[in-house]
């Protein structure tokens, strides 16, 4: 099986499917990364996201929350209908975001890993 591009290995990391093949899920549970893959036996087990999907997504999303809770602010609502309404869109935006970004993350740490030989054997 030939190695994918960069830009094709990442969005299907984003999609949350294998970097290598595209055609088996990368996650067991909503973050929890499969130990290998399926279809093709690509090793993930190896490769630690840790804390860099959690700060990209915050670091993604902080400008664009922000914007948001300041037009809320001035829109003249309570704030028994600001707060709660700005609460559910930051973590509906967070819970939607950081899956993708991690899948985006492993799939950049898997390309990373083969590029320096590491290969699967």
């Amino acid at each position: 099986m030939s190695d994918p591009t960069p830009q094709i290995a990442i969005w299907r990391g984003v999609r949350g499917t294998c970097p290598a093949c595209g055609k088996a899920p990368l996650f067991e549970t909503y973050l929890k990364p499969v130990e290998q893959c399926v279809y093709c036996a690509e090793q993930f087990s190896d490769i630690s996201a840790d804390d860099g999907p959690s700060w990209l997504t915050i670091l993604m999303l902080g400008p664009v929350l922000a914007l948001l809770a300041f037009v809320a602010s001035m829109s003249g609502w309570s704030l028994f209908v600001t707060i709660p309404t700005l609460a559910v869109s930051i973590i509906a935006a967070v819970l939607l975001v950081l899956p993708r970004v991690k899948g985006g993350f492993i799939a950049a740490l898997f390309l990373a890993r083969n590029s320096d030989g590491h290969a699967k054997q």
